[in-house]
């Protein structure tokens, strides 16, 4: 993915130590985007044994320079059935994937071009970037989709 623009962000939440966490693009500008969004709600229909037209998902960037972390956070706020990442550039030593559950941690070790898929209600983070490259990541909520 090239450098984004300004008018590639449609919006930003979740400011934290001055970086804002999660970026929200202009599918228009990027189509890229809708079809990682795509083949995102086919997997996640899969996994939760649903047809894809039966899924709606929200999709963010996440840019995670050196240093930055992601604290422990869930995405049970609304809806959501399931929540995922897809990992676009991941340099080596660029933070881990762990997840909480049940008083047990699982660390999930990135791979670009692989998806990850876990329960929005399961709290988890996002360990430091020390690498000297940004981590690149879409995430993704699936909900019931609006009929």
């Amino acid at each position: 993915m090239n450098a984004l623009q300004s008018a590639d962000i449609l919006r930003r939440s979740h400011l934290f130590e001055g970086r804002y966490e999660n970026l929200y693009l202009n599918e228009k500008r990027i189509p890229q985007i809708t079809r990682l969004r795509e083949l995102a709600c086919q997997h996640a229909a899969e996994v939760l044994g649903l047809k894809p037209e039966a899924l709606t998902a929200g999709c963010w960037l996440n840019d995670m320079p050196p240093g930055s972390v992601t604290l422990t956070h869930c995405h049970d706020d609304d809806d959501e059935l399931l929540s995922g990442v897809y990992y676009i550039d991941v340099p080596e030593h660029s933070g881990h994937l762990v997840l909480h559950h049940e008083g047990e941690q699982v660390s999930v070790t990135p791979e670009a071009g692989k998806f990850v898929f876990f329960s929005p209600a399961i709290p988890h983070e996002v360990t430091r970037n020390a690498s000297t490259r940004h981590r690149l990541s879409l995430g993704f909520n699936f909900g019931p989709a609006r009929i």
